[in-house]
């Protein structure tokens, strides 16, 4: 007697949702190509991807569970939507086609949108490619490659097993919009990882000439402590902009612990992205860097843009960002105290910890105060519309960090967005 086959989208939105995720994390026993728990309880809703439980019954039989479907967003065509359909079995069920798989979850998206089916368990091929970047050999990694970046990520956030990326995201079918390595003298030195993403709404600005119904999320960036300082992270970002910008992506979005000011200085001062969204307490987890509420901007790299155009077309050079006299510029707050909410100057400075990982772990009580007062500073200030501000810039003033926000107007958003061509 023949199955049939069901696949029921699981509703991100709904309360049980993270309850969901441990169940279904449970019947899946863990494996190690489970994508992580924040990932899929956080990221993969934001960018467009979702998650189907599949069942098969018989009749008089009551439906029974054989696997998971993990839609992860890979194409926009003029037909519809394209997911590379990332299929978990649950151990001891049956075996059933791809194209039965495939078809059962078609079935249940929009009509025009269809999957791309691929098993993280089978095995995966990976093609390494090679671009020497500032002495630099930067590209696509091989299978051990792909492996060494998991244990990287596991050493510098000593995150639990369900907290790091399967290796396998990183094969040549696997559909992963950004997947980079930097190597010096062969050993593995960083990593760049992103996924594509489907456009959740426009942006929220007059310029509309981009790109916007696939843009690039990029997810992970980790340099391995014996190569910081050489600018590795940047160099994997100009690649990442550069294959992106090949593949008609326009915009490259990413989060960002304000608090951070290393990342302050690569993400604003040396590539030019930009941020005017915050999200306060976004991740659940804990781990080494995130000992507090982990509260996240949302970063935009409008890579097409004149500013990040002539960015990108310069090598790197050394950092300027230091605050001079500025009476167009208010300071609004002294460490994780005094916070104003009344400036109305041309630019805001919101002082940061100059060492927020070491403030972590040293004093927990002054590092939840330091997020609090930066918390209601960025909420308070940040937004796209006139009168609010955008961040544009990170700066330095003795032993102070700030980030740099701009009050929004006409011209600034042209300077901002305006295309390159």
């Amino acid at each position: 007697m023949s199955y049939c086959l069901s696949a029921t989208r699981i509703d991100a939105t709904a309360a049980d949702w993270p309850a969901q995720l441990r169940e279904m994390r449970r019947r899946l026993a863990g494996r190690p190509t489970l994508l992580p728990h924040h990932f899929l309880e956080v990221v993969l809703p934001k960018v467009g991807g979702s998650l189907f439980a599949l069942e098969r019954k018989r009749a008089n039989e009551a439906a029974s569970l054989f696997g998971y479907a993990f839609l992860l967003p890979r194409d926009i065509t003029d037909l519809g939507a394209v997911y590379t359909l990332r299929y978990e079995q649950v151990d001891g069920a049956p075996d059933f086609s791809a194209d039965t798989i495939t078809q059962a979850v078609e079935q249940a998206l929009t009509p025009g949108d269809r999957t791309v089916f691929y098993r993280p368990d089978a095995v995966q091929h990976y093609t390494p490619t090679h671009v020497d970047l500032e002495g630099v050999d930067c590209g696509h990694p091989d299978a051990a490659e792909a492996a060494a970046i998991r244990a990287m990520q596991q050493a510098i956030w000593h995150s639990p097993p369900e907290g790091l990326y399967p290796s396998d995201l990183h094969s040549d079918d696997a559909g992963l919009g950004c997947s980079l390595v930097a190597r010096i003298d062969g050993a593995l030195a960083g990593f760049l990882l992103g996924f594509y993403c489907f456009g959740r709404r426009p942006l929220a600005v007059p310029q509309q000439d981009y790109r916007q119904a696939l843009r690039l999320e990029s997810q992970l960036l980790a340099v391995a402590p014996d190569w910081r300082g050489r600018r590795i992270g940047e160099l994997l970002k100009r690649l990442q902009a550069r294959q992106a910008l090949a593949a008609g992506i326009d915009l490259i979005s990413w989060t960002t612990d304000p608090l951070l000011f290393p990342n302050a200085l690569l993400n604003f001062t040396r590539i030019r992205a930009l941020t005017y969204e915050f999200q306060p307490s976004l991740y659940p987890f804990r781990n080494e860097l995130n000992r507090v509420p982990a509260s996240r901007l949302n970063l935009l790299w409008p890579i097409r843009s004149r500013r990040v155009q002539a960015t990108l077309a310069m090598a790197s050079k050394e950092d300027s960002c230091e605050i001079g006299p500025d009476t167009e510029l208010t300071i609004v707050n002294q460490a994780e105290c005094n916070p104003v909410f009344d400036a109305v100057s041309a630019r805001i400075a919101i002082e940061i910890p100059a060492d927020w990982v070491a403030l972590q772990r040293a004093d927990q009580t002054a590092a939840r105060r330091w997020r609090d007062v930066t918390n209601r500073l960025l909420d308070y200030y940040l937004g796209p519309q006139p009168g609010q501000y955008i961040i544009t810039e990170s700066g330095i003033s003795g032993a102070g960090r700030y980030l740099i926000g701009e009050r929004v107007n006409y011209r600034l958003l042209e300077d901002l967005f305006v295309r390159a061509d």
